[in-house]
């Protein structure tokens, strides 16, 4: 028979210190240090064993007496959790429980190592429902997506809206922009949260792209922030928002001008999430209006990857803003045909200069109707 040997004092507190007294299986992480539900104070952890603590026990193995006291086979658990990996051994091995409790202690580790008020963030949550359809936006996700950079501010800004009516008339688009967005957010901004002032955001949004734009337009560069964006193709839905890694090959953006004519009117396209054939926009221009496009070789939603890419297009896309106003003098109008993920369409009005750009427009597509239709002015 196995005696099992008491583990040292000093190792229960390490184990406590680097989990930061909270549950180390993935996805959990309560508090160990009180009780959830009466909210009495005391010691609920219960220290687990990756290797058994015996070789017939849970993941055991001929090393088992060996690392009953070793710190890199403990983890730190509340009493569920312990009781869920021993259950069931075969769907949490060696290897998974070793990499919970190292991703754990190491984001334990990076958080506790700023300073206060340094790599601190606002987040910013705006989501509209798209026609009947409201996306929801995963907490968890935003967490993964801002760490280790940023850890997450609990009093964040949150503008939420189910019932927007896409269909509705510009000026409908006007009140709700103004109304929900514009005087919410330019308020946050002056007052701050909690008389503290907002000096970073991450920000993680879905709604029509017009109301993107203009999100981006209220925020501008008075507040430096990080736009997030969802991608659609990953499996670990933990992970959506999450910028991938930075790749080798370096995109690149195709700027053209495919009609020239004598009117101050301009239509942009930004056909990057799809193409933008004529068809879709054949209402709205004219022969003497001016078209220009900014694609990339194949169109695609799931192109952006990088926050590389966002940065590439941000300043390919100020450039052209800038020769349009020197081809075309200031009273020039501007109309944004939009296909493009979320992140650039945030973009495109955070980086509109109020004293100097000429007016601009955000269309929307209604497939249902004769395509592209100007419903919201951005500056």
């Amino acid at each position: 028979m196995v005696i099992r040997k008491s583990i040292p004092e000093a190792t229960k507190l390490q184990l406590w210190v680097k989990s930061a007294g909270r549950c180390e299986f993935k996805g959990c992480n309560v508090p160990v240090w009180y009780n959830g539900l009466t909210l009495s104070e005391g010691n609920f952890a219960e220290v687990a064993h990756i290797i058994g603590s015996s070789k017939d026990g849970p993941r055991g193995t001929n090393q088992s007496e060996e690392l009953q006291v070793y710190f890199d086979n403990l983890m730190l658990l509340c009493q569920r959790c312990h009781k869920e990996i021993d259950d069931h051994p075969e769907k949490y091995p060696t290897e998974l429980l070793r990499a919970w409790k190292q991703e754990h202690e190491s984001r334990i580790e990076i958080q506790t190592s700023y300073p206060e008020d340094i790599h601190r963030s606002t987040v910013l949550v705006f989501s509209v429902n798209i026609g009947d359809r409201t996306v929801p936006i995963n907490i968890e996700a935003i967490r993964n997506a801002m760490f280790p950079k940023f850890p997450t501010d609990h009093k964040g800004i949150k503008i939420e809206e189910k019932d927007f009516d896409r269909k509705g008339a510009p000026e409908q688009w006007k009140i709700f922009a103004e109304t929900k967005i514009r005087r919410r957010v330019l308020r946050y901004l002056d007052e701050g949260i909690d008389d503290t002032k907002i000096k970073h955001i991450s920000l993680f949004g879905i709604s029509p792209m017009p109301l993107l734009m203009y999100l981006g337009r209220c925020i501008g560069d008075t507040v430096p922030t990080d736009i997030y964006q969802s991608h659609r193709n990953i499996d670990n839905t933990s992970k959506t928002w999450s910028w991938q890694e930075e790749t080798a090959v370096e995109l690149s953006y195709s700027i053209s001008c495919e009609q020239e004519g004598e009117s101050e009117i301009i239509f942009l396209k930004l056909a990057i999430s799809d193409a933008i054939e004529r068809d879709k926009y054949e209402n709205l221009v004219s022969s003497d209006c001016n078209i220009y496009q900014i694609t990339i070789s194949e169109p695609s939603p799931h192109f952006l990857k990088s926050k590389r890419q966002l940065e590439i297009f941000s300043y390919e896309y100020r450039k052209l803003l800038n020769e349009i106003q020197a081809r075309h003098g200031k009273n020039c109008k501007i109309y944004i045909l939009p296909a493009v993920p979320v992140s650039i369409a945030v973009e495109c009005g955070r980086v509109i200069l109020p004293t100097k750009d000429p007016e601009v427009y955000a269309c929307e597509y209604y497939s249902d109707r004769d395509g592209f239709r100007a419903v919201l002015q951005i500056n």
